[in-house]
């Protein structure tokens, strides 16, 4: 009952990446004990091309983590945000003091004109205070990469979000 509830109030994302283009919904935006907060994220390729997309874990955005700046090493939580493609993948295991994933890259096309969307959840309690928190594109040294031909470049992005202390009313 004490436990301090939280709200996504803001999530923003920058692609850097052509011909990529992302974007993340709130689709629940409040975080607490009993229920995570959701974010979809959706790739778009908005090429011409065909695009291959590699990725450890989980296809095409990978094991995410959470730092309090965008520049910064030190995780906000020690799994980062989850996502119900970590239970269904046999790449990620969850373990009870973080999780570990196989380096073996998971690798397949977006067409052009089409989109990929990936639900992943921030608990409650894994949320220590409020602030302005952004989503790493990788997980233990292991970027999601692309390609139309055979150089692969790192997967750009940034994703922000702005998390606040949900009100309570007073009994």
């Amino acid at each position: 009952m004490a436990d301090t509830e939280y709200r996504v109030t803001k999530a923003t994302t920058e692609m850097s990446t052509d011909p990529f283009e992302m974007s993340v919904e709130r689709t629940v935006k409040d975080a607490t004990i009993e229920h995570p907060a959701e974010l979809t994220f959706t790739l778009e390729n908005t090429g011409d091309e065909p695009v291959r997309i590699k990725s450890y874990g989980v296809w095409p955005f990978g094991v995410l983590g959470l730092l309090d700046s965008p520049g910064g090493d030190d995780y906000m939580t020690e799994s980062g945000l989850n996502s119900p493609s970590y239970e269904t993948s046999d790449r990620v295991e969850v373990k009870p003091n973080g999780m570990s994933i196989s380096s073996e890259p998971l690798t397949r096309t977006i067409k052009p004109g089409k989109l990929v969307s990936r639900r992943y959840e921030l608990d409650g309690d894994d949320i220590y205070r409020a602030g302005t928190y952004y989503v790493v594109p990788e997980f233990d040294d292991h970027p999601s990469s692309y390609t139309t031909g055979d150089s692969w470049s790192t997967l750009d992005y940034r994703l922000q979000l702005d998390i606040e202390e949900k009100a309570r009313l007073p009994f």
